[in-house]
């Protein structure tokens, strides 16, 4: 049994969770948002916005949907399937049904709010029923998916279909534990990457532009996501069982980051030629390739790094690994709420996208301070309640009571 804590796994899936405030916060200040998404932008907008989204859209959700495969794996290994099941209906499927109606509810009303007012000009905290429905209209007479919007919370959603595949990866795993030898090797072998990244191209080829911004949002569960995302568990599964990947991963990391650094420009070029294109199948090939590729350098650049840098005991890694969850709740309706209020004010809209970001971490991180961490939301969310000190003042507290583990948190 692996009974190792992984610091800078358990840290990196933190930050992953965290950078919902940034992806979010930037898109509403994008320059060319994705000309196949019904996305609502301030007329105030930076090129900044444009270059954060593209950069944590291109790794964020495939790192942490690996590593959520990869803890799923090592909470059967101490619980067994059944107390998995158990567990995460506890930490992931309540949660899911209690945000809708507290926090999905009330930032559907904002965002519909941020829509009206840029689609009709009109600035009002409750919407117009009829400016709502006309612009439902407009939305589903240009051809984009419609149905219920889930907004963040999907993936949640998606993480709940995946942990019912956990039996499935759970037999594939102990197949392959009969050829443990030759599949650590291929996984630690520099082909691993290139065949993952061929099995991405084909994941990422119904998506335009070669990156996964449509039909995932909603309460209908969408096949080429699930596909998509579900590879990336199910790898995440299959590396814990074949740990030795993860040492390659901290060796890789250096050259993953600079093949990275070479691939995001290009992938983002080839995406927006693709669009110029028409969804042309010419420009379709390259961008599929460029975006996958640069996928996986990101996600060997992050867990490696996180391995390399931050695989110790640290009371930021500690304090982010907790409140990740709680910040990733509450992140979308501050962040909606923002963008909302700053709407009407000619301001730059980097200075308006620093703003909702500020805003949102600082009260994300308040309440889950002062108001979650020591309460019945947290034993929800972890199955403990915490005393956790500011990570700045060096301390490493003990959770305050028992009831629950480490691997109690989402994952």
């Amino acid at each position: 049994m692996d009974n190792r804590r992984y610091y800078g796994l358990d840290a990196l899936r933190g930050g992953m969770m965290m950078l919902g405030i940034v992806i979010h916060g930037a898109g509403f200040y994008l320059v060319a948002p994705p000309p196949h998404v019904p996305l609502f932008m301030d007329p105030a907008r930076t090129y900044v916005a444009d270059f954060f989204f593209a950069f944590v859209h291109s790794f964020r959700m495939p790192t942490f949907f690996v590593l959520a495969g990869f803890f799923a794996s090592l909470l059967v290994e101490k619980r067994t399937i059944p107390g998995m099941f158990r567990d995460r209906a506890a930490r992931i499927l309540l949660p899911l049904v209690l945000s809708v109606p507290v926090i999905l509810l009330p930032t559907l009303v904002l965002v519909v709010d941020f829509g009206i007012a840029v689609r009709f000009g009109v600035h009002e905290w409750l919407p117009q029923r009829r400016l709502a429905d006309q612009m439902g209209a407009e939305i589903a007479q240009a051809g984009f998916p419609t149905g219920f919007p889930l907004l963040h919370l999907w993936f949640l959603y998606y993480l709940c279909f995946f942990y019912l595949a956990v039996p499935a990866c759970h037999a594939l795993t102990r197949r392959t534990a009969r050829h443990e030898a030759a599949v650590t090797g291929f996984l630690t072998s520099a082909s691993a990457p290139v065949v993952f990244v061929a099995f991405t191209c084909a994941t990422l080829w119904p998506y335009k532009g070669a990156v996964v911004m449509e039909g995932f949002v909603f309460l209908t569960p969408h096949v080429p996501s699930l596909l998509y995302y579900g590879s990336f568990f199910v790898l995440g599964y299959v590396f814990q069982h074949h740990r030795a990947v993860l040492p390659t991963m901290a060796r890789q990391a250096p050259r993953a980051a600079l093949l990275a650094a070479i691939l995001l420009p290009a992938s983002y070029l080839a995406t927006h030629l693709e669009y110029r294109s028409g969804n042309s199948v010419a420009f379709h090939v390259p961008a599929v390739i460029a975006n996958a590729a640069c996928t996986w350098a990101l996600v060997y650049a992050f867990i490696g790094g996180a391995l390399r840098l931050f695989d110790r005991p640290s009371a930021w890694a500690l304090y982010a690994s907790q409140s990740a969850y709680w910040v990733y709740l509450v992140h979308m309706p501050l962040v909606t709420l923002a963008a909302f209020v700053l709407l009407p004010y000619d301001v730059p809209g980097l200075v308006k996208a620093l703003i909702v970001m500020a805003f949102t971490a600082l009260v994300s991180f308040a309440t889950y301070h002062y108001l979650v961490q020591r309460t019945w939301v947290s034993r929800l969310l972890h199955g403990k309640r915490f005393d956790l000190d500011w990570p700045w003042r060096g301390q490493h507290p003990l959770p305050a009571a028992a009831g629950g583990s480490a691997e109690g948190t989402i994952k």
